[in-house]
């Protein structure tokens, strides 16, 4: 083996020890000049759907692709009268493909998600009562979201919109999955160590949002070799906005909760970020962020704004 050959082998090795696989498509080189560079003109994506979605009294909620048996999908949380599920969407055909029904009434609104592999998160509440609600991860390279089974639940109760959960992120650490749960209108964020090979969770600290920050569709976590961010969405004078957050060192969990930058987006046919949105990193370690319109139709326009 030559000198170069035998550099790179263990620079691999070395990156793999720092930055482990189960975290791949979450890190970027540098959040900042990421989410500077992101497009504010999307993609538009055009989806062919010809499965009945629950929908009255709800919407799409949240968004996230994944990669599953070599092919891209989208995965769609959504919200209706009677039950919580996911739409999935296979983006090769852009096609419909099927629709998981997570939990049923009183546990009817699923919120914003974010996949971190091989987990979906998705906070799933009563959002008529307001008062309770359960954070759950499903593996969704074994099939739990159609079985409807999480590998962890979070119970979460109390007094009226703080103990929702309508925005959820979730990262992969050392040692397993920082989590973040955002309650009604995002005013309050939780923050959780997830265990999910024994099934444990610890609470770690609470925030709360200043007034001027925005009532978050979904917060989606994120990290470059320094730190942990936040992007928070949502609709704002008709334009999809999103602010970046820095939340803490990577080194260790240590809340610093400071919004450093804030973005406009440009939607089109019918999508803003008070439907579904979410963050996505590519294997070139490029940023992009998705959205859909708020409910169902015979075609479903998604938006894809990228980072060149």
């Amino acid at each position: 083996m030559d000198t170069l050959s035998r550099f790179l082998r263990i620079f691999f090795i070395a990156n793999l020890l720092v930055y482990p696989i189960l975290g791949f498509g979450q890190q970027l080189a540098n959040v900042r000049q990421a989410f500077d560079a992101i497009s504010v003109e999307p993609e538009v994506i055009p989806i062919n759907n010809r499965i009945k979605v629950p929908h009255r009294h709800g919407h799409f909620q949240g968004v996230q692709l994944i990669t599953k048996n070599g092919t891209e999908k989208l995965l769609v949380s959504g919200s209706s009268k009677s039950k919580a599920y996911i739409l999935q969407i296979d983006l090769t055909t852009r096609k419909t493909e099927s629709v998981f029904t997570l939990m049923k009434d009183p546990f009817r609104h699923a919120g914003g998600i974010q996949v971190s592999e091989p987990y979906m998160i998705a906070g799933i509440e009563d959002n008529i009562l307001k008062t309770t609600s359960k954070v759950c991860l499903y593996n969704y390279q074994n099939n739990d979201m159609a079985m409807a089974q999480p590998s962890v639940t979070i119970a979460r109760e109390g007094e009226p919109k703080r103990q929702t959960a309508g925005a959820t992120g979730l990262l992969a650490i050392d040692d397993g999955y920082l989590s973040i749960v955002a309650n009604w209108d995002s005013r309050n964020w939780d923050f959780y160590h997830i265990k999910p090979n024994n099934g444990e969770h610890k609470f770690l600290y609470s925030f709360t949002a200043p007034e001027e920050w925005g009532g978050y569709q979904a917060i989606n976590l994120i990290k470059d070799g320094t730190a942990i961010y936040a992007l928070g969405f949502y609709k704002k004078d008709n334009l999809g906005t999103a602010d970046l957050i820095l939340v803490s060192k990577l080194e260790s969990f240590k809340p610093i909760m400071e919004k450093i930058r804030s973005k406009t987006f440009v939607c089109n046919n019918g999508v803003d970020f008070n439907s579904a949105v979410g963050l996505q990193v590519d294997q070139e370690g490029k940023l992009h962020i998705w959205s859909t319109q708020a409910d169902p139709a015979k075609t479903i326009a998604i938006n894809k704004f990228s980072q060149p």
